[in-house]
């Protein structure tokens, strides 16, 4: 059985995980080990993408896999109970139905940073394509796959963002909307190492890998 402490930022995490489950009731969630003291909270999603939140706190082991509903469930039974900063069983390990390998843990470079309104303005077209088109299987590849934003344009390596990406940013709330305290950022930083892309956005992160169809 795995765990997890959370001294700082559960409440985030909660968000995503309920969010992500509202997707996808079998995401899996992934957790890194950055220190002894902070832990990357990796989820999947249907667009192709993970999602990840960075929390205080200590977990079982690195790389541990468990159902995003099992980690959501301990989270809020330990609100519930007030032992929120407590180290709590998370669930059995899932390791084998992780679908790759983790986006490396360094060597992102900054390429561009874009106002959220214009994530925002994308996601809105958006989602109403998607409504028009979109079948039993959801939102058309065609319209997933489809370019919307070029980072870093005039550089000799622009990093194309694919419509999936933005779809996650939205879907998953990372976003903050109109009503978010002034302090919250109102901007994307988008970086990449290798073939990865990042989209830091103010309530976590998006990561792709553009060198395959599916997460490796």
């Amino acid at each position: 059985m795995e765990t997890l402490t959370v001294t700082q930022g559960e409440r985030g995490l909660t968000t995503l995980l309920g969010r992500a489950l509202g997707l996808d009731q079998a995401a899996l969630a992934r957790f890194s080990l950055v220190d002894d003291h902070v832990v990357d909270v990796f989820v999947t999603t249907p667009f192709d993408c993970l999602a990840a939140r960075r929390v205080s706190g200590s977990a079982s082991r690195d790389g541990a896999v468990v159902a995003a509903n099992d980690l959501l469930n301990a989270l809020r039974d330990a609100g519930d109970s007030g032992a929120a900063d407590a180290s709590r069983e998370v669930g059995k390990a899932r390791d084998m139905m992780w679908p790759g390998a983790l986006p490396p843990a360094t060597g992102f470079v900054e390429r561009d940073i874009v106002p959220v309104g214009v994530a925002r303005r994308l996601a809105d077209e958006g989602r109403n394509l998607a409504r028009q088109f979109s079948g039993p299987a959801g939102p058309p590849r065609s319209l997933l796959d489809g370019i919307v934003m070029t980072a870093d344009a005039d550089s000799a390596a622009p990093v194309e963002i694919p419509m999936r990406m933005i779809f996650a940013c939205t879907a998953l709330g990372l976003i903050p909307g109109f009503e978010a305290p002034a302090e919250i950022p109102r901007h994307l930083r988008v970086a990449t190492a290798g073939s990865w892309v990042r989209l830091d956005a103010p309530y976590g992160s998006i990561y792709r890998n553009v060198g395959r169809l599916i997460i490796m």
